[in-house]
């Protein structure tokens, strides 16, 4: 039995020796066609790629141009602190209605980083009652932000405010222009 085994193996070998010759020669005729083509393909591809950057430069332009248009606009998030007495518009959807709520009150307290960061404004409200509100900084449900003062404190969350009761609740001392 193992003498069979090697006689079929080197029958083999026979045929792949004269299958690969033939492959060969049809291989060259395909690779020298394929070389005469190629120039014309690179020139094709450098001309996709040059497109493709005029394409890139033009949306940069344009990008840049729509934040100098912005800037120039008023800031829909202006820079506040706590302490500084605000205004927030925010938007508030009943339905199909869509109508925008002004808040007005002092600002208590901020918390979180980058977009998920927050601020907390508190208000006294009808029969002396304190309203707190959180609102994430970067909602799109804020319209704008609009700062009525500026405040002069000396801590990072105004906690203490909850305590007092009536005026002295919305009394900090106003920042020097």
């Amino acid at each position: 039995m193992a003498d069979k085994d090697q006689d079929t193996t080197k029958q083999d070998d026979t045929a792949q020796q004269d299958t690969p010759v033939e492959e060969t020669v049809v291989e060259a005729s395909v690779q020298e066609e394929t070389a005469a083509e190629a120039p014309a393909v690179e020139t094709e591809e450098e001309k996709l790629e040059e497109a493709i950057e005029e394409k890139v430069e033009e949306e940069s332009k344009a990008a840049e141009e729509e934040l100098k248009a912005a800037s120039k606009e008023e800031p829909r998030i202006p820079e506040f602190r706590v302490g500084d007495t605000i205004r927030v518009f925010y938007k508030i959807i009943e339905g199909e209605k869509m109508r925008i709520q002004p808040f007005e009150g002092i600002v208590i307290s901020f918390r979180g980083s980058d977009i998920s960061k927050t601020f907390t404004v508190r208000r006294i409200g009808a029969d002396q009652v304190g309203v707190e509100r959180i609102l994430p900084l970067h909602s799109p449900n804020i319209e704008k932000i609009k700062v009525m003062k500026k405040g002069n404190v000396r801590r990072a969350k105004l906690f203490y405010l909850r305590d007092k009761v009536g005026r002295e609740a919305m009394r900090v001392r106003e920042a020097k222009k």
